[in-house]
């Protein structure tokens, strides 16, 4: 009996040895597991903190290439002297340039619109802003009336353009 009573005691002390072996087991696992949970917590923040960085970035860049409407510069003065407007610069756009502001006609002239530029019609019987023939961006196929002081000049800096106007596909 007292083998027997030895042996189950043997079990028992193996089985507490076992259950702290277990437990310190257990302890690192989880620090292991936590470990792992924190790693890809972080990856999870840092992505979401580049792509927030990258939002941000593409909304800038792209506020700052923004088209410039060239209507809000049209100013109607109804009283000016009406009178005959003078155009040496006439034809259909073949070409834009990257800037958005110069480009080239279909008779080969290359003009360019500057901050001087004077944009639509004016004096007293100039039709309203909204009634004249302007878009607000050069395009190509759009037909463009205007002058220049200097014909002579390659690219001629435009002092005024009074029309830009696509009729097949006008845009406001």
């Amino acid at each position: 009996m007292m083998n027997a009573y030895k042996n189950v005691m043997k079990q028992i002390h193996a089985s507490e040895e076992f259950k702290d072996k277990m437990q310190k087991e257990m302890l690192a696992y989880e620090k292991k597991e936590k470990r792992a949970f924190m790693k890809k917590v972080r990856i999870s923040v840092a992505s979401l903190v580049a792509c927030a960085v990258i939002a941000v970035v593409a909304m800038v860049h792209t506020n700052n290439d923004t088209t410039i409407d060239l209507t809000e510069r049209i100013v109607a003065d109804h009283s000016a002297p009406a009178a005959k407007a003078l155009v040496n610069i006439e034809g259909i756009i073949t070409a834009v340039g990257e800037d958005g502001l110069s480009f080239t006609l279909d008779n080969g002239m290359e003009v360019v619109v500057t901050d001087e530029t004077r944009i639509g019609i004016d004096g007293p019987t100039a039709p309203p802003k909204e009634e004249q023939l302007f878009e607000p961006t050069f395009r190509v196929g759009n037909l463009i009336s205007g002058f220049t002081e200097n014909t002579s000049s390659q690219p001629v800096q435009a002092a005024v353009i009074y029309t830009n106007w696509n009729f097949e596909q006008p845009i406001r």
